[in-house]
């Protein structure tokens, strides 16, 4: 046998050594008698590990020799569960005294040089014996001298692997019972939730955190804080994601796992100023520290003190490997062409029709897309499972240019990439996709002849069109600048109100109020001639542009008829500190309703404060209702 050490020899396929271990673990598990084991590797190790085995010098002896010996190491760090799932060591020979290997020559003549090199004690063997032992055997873990961080280890890999499931049933008898638990669970405690969320088990996450909160131990307990933390945030409560953040950093002010999700949160709201001071603050105090194991968080924290933006975006993308794809196919689109014919279908009505071509790709579209439509006149759905298995159908966008002149295929992607809720990286490809969709439309209205008639929501042809309008309406209203809603708002909400006059998605009500905010108020009343004894906030909305034109005569005429159609709004506006209704459970918001004129006063109510609006307001009310 040559006297090399085992880290001189030639590297061995990683397959067959795991292959060679997996076998020991199921043999020794059966039987842990050492001698039987040694003469069994000896007899099968050549064939179980043939390129182990060619290493072998012929002049040294036979491969068993060899596999004897690794036999040996093995058998010292193979994890029994006879011995509560620590390794059994075998006695060192002496010098002088017979090798192990069954040679016959002395230990250090023999085995004795290479003892050092044949070390296995730094492979998690663990994994190899819980992959041989019944799963029921699990339970008995926590109680035995098993070393935790091989059962993270175990855990984690087969959760790489898409044995989620089997990891789980490893991790829950850790924190069963009812005693406390110690902050050597951290690693446990983390791989559990990741693998309750791979596999959809919202409610056993939370209740996992609060079984920490209520037994761990106090490191254990931040961390588990920190969870919540980012739970809250994926859920959208940021005010109540940063009240838990703000516990588990009173708890364990000097964990350095609280920078990343401080920056995260911060990240979350778009707050780029703050995550770059933060992150430069951070940076010192980590360095300070002249830890190794926190080089790659150092890192992590540089770059969001230099490009906060590029990081998110880089974090974003490293989650949904699919969406970078996306964006890059995104950059390169060309420019928008007319592939629809806008039919005529008589009483003004009028139908977006694609050609040949374009009908026929979204057939095949259809069949390598899992496509889901929102209901009624929703611009979203929580559905992202289109992201689980995405090559198939971004290979069919980079194969197939035609499908981006289709609305059916963008609304799809926007749709997609709506559902993930991601900040920057996903915000910048849906923003690109929505100005397609809308440049596309235009062209396609641009390139038929003109007229007068619709493209009304009734027929589901034209929705995806529509769908991308609206869609891109409400996010420039919900993303307002300076307080006011966006003049980027206003173009796509004029432009779907023209094309579908139903108003299906009731834009009407912001519209009118984006007008005020932009002092159009001559728009308003155009507006509003077109919808009379409209809801609440149309018809307030018109009385204050009367307002605001000196139009006052007008405007009391029309107060006299509000305060018989929506006095409690007209109450709700001019109260000094009203309390907000409680929200009913039933279905929708009732006309004339309490939550509707609350809904107004929070939307309005500074507009009729800022140009006198709301003294006229309540000295005509008192006038009128004198008379």
């Amino acid at each position: 046998m040559s006297n090399r050490t085992w880290s001189e020899q030639p590297d061995s396929d990683p397959d067959e050594l795991g292959l060679l271990f997996d076998t020991c673990a199921r043999v020794l598990v059966k039987s842990p008698d050492p001698a039987k084991f040694l003469d069994w590797i000896a007899d099968a190790g050549p064939s179980l590990a043939p390129a182990i085995a060619a290493q072998v010098e012929p002049r040294t002896g036979p491969p068993g020799l060899l596999f004897r010996t690794m036999g040996v190491a093995i058998y010292n760090a193979m994890p029994q569960p006879d011995a509560g799932f620590r390794p059994l060591k075998l006695p060192v020979p002496g010098r002088n005294e017979p090798c192990l290997c069954g040679s016959g020559a002395k230990y250090k003549r023999c085995c004795g040089p290479l003892a050092g090199g044949l070390d296995f004690s730094t492979f998690n063997l663990l994994r190899y014996v819980l992959d041989n032992v019944p799963q029921k055997s699990f339970r008995s873990l926590p109680q035995s001298r098993v070393d935790p961080l091989a059962v993270w280890d175990s855990a984690r890999q087969w959760q790489e692997e898409g044995a989620a499931d089997r990891a789980v049933k490893l991790l829950e008898p850790w924190f069963a019972g009812s005693n406390v638990l110690a902050d050597k669970l951290e690693p446990l405690f983390d791989q559990l939730m990741d693998c309750y969320l791979e596999l959809g088990n919202s409610r056993k996450r939370e209740r996992l955190v609060a079984t920490v909160l209520e037994r761990g131990d106090t490191v254990l307990r931040a961390v588990a804080l920190q969870r919540r933390s980012m739970m809250l945030a994926d859920q959208g409560d940021v005010v109540e994601a940063w009240n838990v953040f703000s516990q588990a950093q009173r708890m364990d002010p000097d964990n350095p796992s609280l920078v990343p999700l401080e920056l995260t949160l911060l990240m979350s709201q778009g707050d780029i100023d703050r995550v770059r001071e933060r992150a430069q603050f951070w940076l010192v105090r980590l360095e300070r520290m002249r830890d190794p194991e926190l080089a790659e968080l150092i890192d992590f924290v540089r770059a969001a003190a230099e490009d906060p933006q590029a990081v998110m975006s880089s974090v974003e993308q490293a989650q949904v490997p699919g969406l970078e794809v996306l964006g890059k196919l995104v950059d390169a689109l060309s420019a928008v062409e007319a592939r629809y014919v806008v039919e005529d279908m008589g009483e003004g009505e009028r139908l977006l029709q694609p050609s040949t071509a374009l009908l026929e790709l979204e057939q095949r579209w259809r069949e390598v897309y899992p496509q889901i439509k929102p209901a009624l006149t929703a611009t979203q759905f929580m559905n992202d499972e289109m992201w689980d298995e995405p090559d198939e159908w971004l290979d069919f966008l980079s194969r197939n240019p035609l499908a981006w002149q289709s609305f059916d295929v963008i609304d799809d992607l926007v749709l997609a990439v709506d559902a993930l809720q991601i900040m920057v990286a996903g915000t910048s490809v849906l923003e690109r996709l929505l100005s397609h969709g809308v440049a596309l439309l235009k062209a396609n209205l641009r390139s038929t002849r003109p007229g007068d008639g619709t493209l009304s929501w009734a027929w589901v042809e034209n929705r995806p069109a529509l769908r991308l309008l609206a869609h891109k309406a409400f996010r420039a209203l919900h993303t307002p600048t300076d307080g006011a809603a966006s003049d980027d708002f206003i173009e796509p909400a004029e432009m779907l109100l023209a094309l579908n006059p139903n108003d299906n998605h009731g834009l009407r009500e912001p519209l009118s109020l984006a007008y005020l905010e932009r002092g159009r108020p001559e728009k308003v009343i155009t507006l509003t001639d077109r919808y009379p004894d409209d809801f609440c906030g149309p018809a307030l909305n018109r009385i204050l542009a009367l307002v605001n034109l000196g139009r006052e005569t007008e405007a009391a005429h029309e107060l006299s008829s509000a305060i018989e159609q929506h006095d409690v709004a007209l109450k709700m506006l001019l109260a000094k500190n009203p309390r907000a209704p409680k929200v009913s459970n039933d279905f929708g918001i009732a006309v004339g309703g309490k939550q509707e004129a609350w809904l107004y006063r929070m939307s309005a109510r500074h507009l009729w404060e800022r140009e006198g609006g709301l003294d006229w307001l309540e000295k005509t009310r008192k006038k009128i209702r004198r008379k």
